[in-house]
């Protein structure tokens, strides 16, 4: 079973390499000079990880592509730690793709 950093350097490895964070109801790049509407971003991948031992280890990880090619990630967390902004901002992108529970 992989642990999120595993996935997190996997990702990158296939060029997953923007940070993404949500900010003002918008999907932003880590320097914030590029940001996304929902309608603008695919989730391509998503990894979902329940902490066996620590509840307080739940998330979500998604690889993102935006419309204009850039790819990265973001990591939600859920449960106790969920930031309902981006839980929500989540759940408006339409295009999403294979998931997996770990």
């Amino acid at each position: 079973m992989d642990s999120l950093i595993d996935k997190i350097i996997e990702l990158r490895l296939r060029g997953y390499v923007e940070n993404f964070k949500i900010s003002g109801g918008r999907l932003t790049t880590d320097n914030g000079m590029q940001s996304f509407q929902p309608d603008q971003i695919r989730i391509n991948e998503f990894y979902r990880f329940e902490g066996d031992s620590n509840p307080d280890d739940m998330s979500i990880l998604y690889a993102i592509e935006t419309n204009s090619g850039i790819k990265g990630f973001i990591i939600d967390a859920y449960g106790v730690y969920s930031d309902p902004e981006e839980s929500d901002f989540m759940q408006k992108i339409k295009e999403l793709h294979k998931g997996n529970i770990y």
